[in-house]
């Protein structure tokens, strides 16, 4: 990646503290409940205040316990240049040399410091109905929610990525739906305790995942499968939903996050002992990585109410099966072989689940959209699913100049533009934390996003979105003769 002309750092810290602190929030650890005022806002911060020197990382509470590997790419591990993104090989994206953007001018409208107005009134509704709840629940689900409180709450720093801040808002939404039902007298005593044991497990994921410890890409796409994985909650929750259809939801949602938090709270180093069995080790758990963004575009297409109750219904019995493959693999108490076993098995059922994602979600009757918003929704869930730095490439000769000499953080999503069909308004936070939008041209940008997700990761990237990119291949086909990679020729 070319050097980024201004670095808007501490020149006091450290590169690696640095590189914590430009992409979320140093850590997500717990704040005291007095810290917050009684809405559960922190009192006196401001989206605009001057960020103070950063803090070491905290030392984690909990005891080491002896687990495998983290889910992470072999090289994922953070740069020394906070300015410089993360060169992580992803499960997502076939490329990751990073390069800042074109020497092709475009006209930007940049919001320094504050995160988007619409994502500010999402963390408002997700912390006032948090806090409501909080006055509610059962006193062993208090301090939990207190924990989610926090956890919303430090995403709104400016210098956390769009994304980031997008997840973490829609997982705690996801979450206030169970709490809602665990509230409800009418809900049925098993299931209530089934929902508080999700709420438990998926705000102490959320901690994990949003930790120091954790890559850049590598915490985007966590925070992406919870989010994903927990948007079934409503389902699960609903008195209308099938009894086995609940269970497997169930199933899906504790075993994939407790994947995610076992891969990512285990221990760096290793004995010599385990040393020796690391390329086995490795091998499985970067298998299980890969497997975690295609679990949750099920989650995705299940939830879809357009998706049909018969092909639901199998998507949601062999994502069950993958599902509990992963938490066996992540399980620490899994011996070698029996992980070795559960990999293979985990690569047939994978194939088998990416198959019934695209039946299931082909079989949906959508309304036809225009170019513009069908182009507009296939780049959000581009944007959402790969990796910045696989984007940051790909599109480096898109890119309006004054992105190029501040550097990218976060392709954030895309808007249909007034200006027509043609045109798409990109919406980015630059280096700088600066909140910016430039014009792109539907048909270069189409063309080189379906470069970076071809057709045979479509859906397991994407889950019912991926719908819309083969329409807009289509009109691109139809109307101008250009062609967006695979995304019709294998499926035509």
């Amino acid at each position: 990646m070319a050097k980024i002309s201004r670095q808007h750092i501490f020149h006091a810290a450290s590169a690696s503290i640095l590189a914590a602190a430009l992409a979320l929030p140093t850590s997500l650890t717990i704040a005291a409940a007095d810290s917050r005022i009684p809405n559960g806002r922190h009192d006196g911060a401001s989206a605009q205040r001057t960020d103070p020197p950063p803090s070491p990382p905290p030392t984690p509470s909990e005891p080491k316990k002896p687990t495998t590997p983290p889910f992470s790419p072999p090289d994922s591990a953070p740069s020394s240049d906070p300015t410089k993104p993360s060169t992580s090989s992803s499960p997502t994206s076939p490329g990751t040399s990073d390069s800042t953007g074109p020497t092709d001018p475009g006209d930007t409208d940049g919001q320094k410091s504050e995160p988007p107005p619409e994502q500010k009134e999402d963390i408002d509704q997700a912390t006032t109905a948090l806090t409501e709840e909080k006055e509610r629940v059962p006193e062993e689900l208090t301090s939990t929610v207190e924990k989610l409180i926090t956890i919303i709450d430090m995403v709104e720093d400016p210098r956390t990525s769009p994304q980031d801040r997008q997840g973490v808002t829609e997982s705690a939404k996801n979450l206030s739906t169970a709490l809602a039902a665990i509230i409800d007298p009418k809900t049925p005593p098993g299931l209530r305790k089934e929902l508080t044991a999700i709420v438990k497990q998926v705000t102490a994921t959320l901690k994990v995942v949003s930790g120091p410890r954790v890559p850049t890409e590598e915490r985007s796409l966590l925070i992406l499968v919870v989010a994903r994985t927990t948007s079934t909650l409503d389902m699960i929750c609903d008195p209308g939903t099938p009894r086995t259809l609940r269970d497997r939801m169930i199933a899906i949602v504790k075993d994939t996050t407790d994947a995610v938090e076992n891969g990512r709270s285990g221990p760096q180093d290793s004995s010599a002992d385990e040393s020796r069995n690391a390329p086995v080790v490795e091998s499985s758990t970067q298998t299980a990585f890969n497997t975690l963004l295609p679990v949750s575009s099920s989650s995705d297409i299940m939830h879809d109410h357009r998706t049909p109750p018969a092909d639901r219904e199998q998507l949601a019995k062999i994502t069950q099966e993958v599902s509990a493959l992963l938490k066996k693999i992540s399980d620490p108490r899994t011996s070698d072989t029996e992980r070795s076993d559960a990999t293979k098995e985990l690569e047939e059922k994978s194939t088998r689940m990416k198959e019934q994602q695209e039946q299931a979600a082909t079989a949906q009757e959508r309304p036809e959209e225009s170019l513009g918003r069908a182009a507009a929704l296939c780049t959000s869930a581009i944007f959402k699913s790969t990796p910045e730095s696989a984007l940051r490439s790909g599109l480096k000769k898109l890119v309006p100049a004054r992105w190029k000499d501040e550097g990218i953080k976060d392709f954030w999503k895309a808007k249909a533009s007034e200006k027509g069909n043609d045109t798409l308004d990109v919406l980015a936070q630059l280096r700088n934390n600066e909140q910016t939008q430039g014009p792109f041209e539907v048909i270069p940008l189409v063309t080189e996003l379906a470069d970076l997700v071809p057709h045979d990761r479509l859906f397991g990237s994407l889950g019912a979105s991926a719908l819309y990119c083969e329409q807009t291949a289509t009109y691109l086909d139809e109307e101008f003769g250009v062609t967006a990679g695979t995304w019709l020729t294998e499926s035509s």
